[in-house]
């Protein structure tokens, strides 16, 4: 991928180069390193969507995510109050880009791995079919003045932030206090979860594990090893839950393909969809119970990571 100073041609959309951050470093500094890597990372996968370059799709939401979440951590930092209003809109634009992921991620399921026998062939020209469109409306959306004005606004942001006087402390003592406590929101969400728990509760760990993850790698710069080991932890996580959530959308996504009345299911179709969405409880259960067993083992690790992270 490019350096964050060759984004891209139009002069717009050029970044200086992420800032070198350590653990002398001071608070802004550490904030402006991240913003100028996230930002990059955002503007050049977005360049990459008219043309549905490998990934672009993934990585501009993640980079939306990681700006969030660092929002999220840091945005106090910033005068004029631009968090949450800047918050809003990066939600805003991963959401855009949501659907169209959903659906690569299954269809390239359908096409790589061992499904139910039937399924492929009853799916899968729907998906890629639906994807396309999904796509070009997140192409449409990315080219919106909505757009453009929120990456004109990270471009303006990465370029000169304005920071309240507490972002001239080191970082270590100004992010630290902040890590820690989107991880003990998280930790605390799947103390109390056990598979077969709803759904939904499920995915309210998994995005609050997602937000200690982020917030960890936003620290791990100024904060050191431990606490981007931290960040691996939640991450590792993180793989079993989402896998739990994709049973979910794709639940969702097959009973759709079911009660699309523009190309009708044969009676063999429409039972591999039926063994499939009774399949996805199951990976959806099992997943939690890998997740559960992830966070159990994890737990000595995670409490001496969290004393080592401390300022």
């Amino acid at each position: 991928m490019p350096g964050p100073e060759v984004v891209a041609s139009d002069p717009d959309r050029l970044l200086p180069p992420a800032v070198p951050v350590s653990r002398g470093s001071t608070a802004g500094v550490a904030v402006l390193g991240h913003l100028r890597r996230q930002s990059a990372a955002l503007l050049t996968a977005d360049a990459g969507l008219a043309e549905d370059a490998d990934d672009s799709v993934h990585a501009a939401r993640v980079a939306a995510r990681r700006l969030r979440s660092g929002l999220r951590v840091y945005g106090d930092l910033l005068r004029d109050d631009v968090s949450p209003g800047l918050r809003s809109e990066l939600a805003w634009y991963a959401g855009t880009l949501s659907p169209a992921r959903d659906l690569e991620v299954f269809a390239d399921q359908l096409r790589t791995l061992e499904t139910v026998e039937g399924l492929a062939d009853a799916v899968l020209p729907w998906v890629e079919r639906t994807r396309a469109a999904a796509v070009a409306e997140a192409v449409a959306a990315s080219r919106s003045d909505r757009a453009v004005a929120l990456k004109r606004t990270l471009v303006e942001l990465s370029r000169a932030p304005r920071f309240v006087d507490a972002a001239s402390r080191r970082a270590p003592k100004v992010l630290a206090p902040r890590v820690l406590h989107a991880d003990e929101r998280a930790a605390r969400q799947l103390d109390r979860l056990r598979p077969g728990d709803d759904s939904h509760l499920w995915h309210g760990a998994r995005i609050t594990a997602k937000r200690a993850r982020y917030a960890a790698e936003v620290g791990a710069p100024a904060l050191g090893k431990d606490c981007e080991d931290l960040a691996r932890l939640w991450s590792r996580l993180t793989e079993p839950l989402g896998e739990a959530q994709d049973a979910v959308i794709q639940r969702g996504l097959v009973l759709d393909r079911v009660d699309d009345p523009a190309v009708p299911l044969s009676a063999g179709e429409a039972f591999a969809c039926g063994v499939f969405v009774a399949s996805t409880h199951d990976r959806e259960v099992e997943a939690h119970r890998r997740a559960r067993h992830v966070w159990k083992d994890s737990r000595d690790e995670h409490r001496r990571l969290r004393r080592s992270v401390r300022p």
